[in-house]
């Protein structure tokens, strides 16, 4: 799944907004996936991610499933973030930094986009230009 697929799920312009995210220097894209609450579907999986599910499709996508079951607290802490922080602006994005890999989810309401980097990826631009994009 190298290539792209069209975005089928969010009302913003997901295409755009992954085609941005790859071509933003100092990123490395590894996975992009649109959501909302009840649905996901997969934009893009370069082959690092694929050797995980050893090229399996239908495997990546059971795992997909199984994160997918924990999208709606990305919502809770959309509103938890901003009912605390009152003043301060709405909640846009989420970044989780981790050893092999850094996640972002770009927030438009109840509809997301989740990037998967490589760890040496400038996190910043990336997530200002998808922001950008989906507005």
């Amino acid at each position: 799944m190298a290539d792209s697929e069209d975005s089928t799920l969010v009302e913003f312009d997901a295409d755009a907004a992954l085609a941005a995210a790859r071509d933003e220097e100092g990123a490395s894209v590894r996975l992009c996936v649109e959501y909302t609450p009840d649905e996901f579907h997969t934009l893009y999986a370069d082959e690092t991610t694929m050797a995980l599910y050893a090229g399996s499709e239908s495997e990546m996508r059971d795992h997909f499933e199984e994160v997918h079951g924990y999208v709606h607290v990305d919502f809770t802490e959309q509103d938890l973030f901003g009912d605390l922080f009152r003043g301060a602006g709405e909640v846009r994005s989420f970044v989780t930094y981790m050893d092999h890999v850094t996640l972002v989810r770009v927030l438009v309401g109840q509809q997301g986009l989740f990037l998967s980097l490589s760890p040496d990826s400038a996190v910043t631009p990336v997530v200002e230009t998808v922001e950008g994009v989906v507005g």
